[in-house]
């Protein structure tokens, strides 16, 4: 329950980030291709944080709590791509494993720093 939590609180801010940006590069004060980057670097900071904090949490078995928490998110975001039916690409694949990878990280990160305070 607590990996289906933080996977819905990552897909709100990032929805509540593209409308602020959307909305910005609708006034052309961004265009496409930043509003893209932007997007990217706040899945990948939401994720990170939301591992981190997940690790810090948790004893022992860090990068199975991050695999966890990755996973879920990576499979709410599938759903979500068959549902709205968007085309995968490499880039997407790719993404998708990153975030996998970020999140297992970021897991182990808050273990080993909650076990050194």
């Amino acid at each position: 329950m607590v990996y289906i939590k933080n996977s819905l609180i990552t897909i709100l801010v990032l929805l509540i980030i593209s409308i602020i940006f959307g909305t910005l590069s609708y006034f052309n004060i961004f265009n496409d291709k930043y509003l893209r980057i932007i997007q990217i670097v706040s899945l990948f900071i939401t994720i990170s944080i939301e591992s981190y904090c997940l690790g810090r949490k948790k004893d022992k078995n860090g990068y199975i709590e991050g695999f966890n928490n990755g996973s879920i998110t990576l499979v709410l975001f599938l759903i979500l791509n068959l549902l709205l039916k968007r085309d995968f690409s490499k880039v997407k694949i790719i993404i998708y494993f990153v975030i996998i990878i970020l999140s297992t990280f970021a897991s182990i990160l808050g273990i080993n720093k909650k076990m050194k305070d």
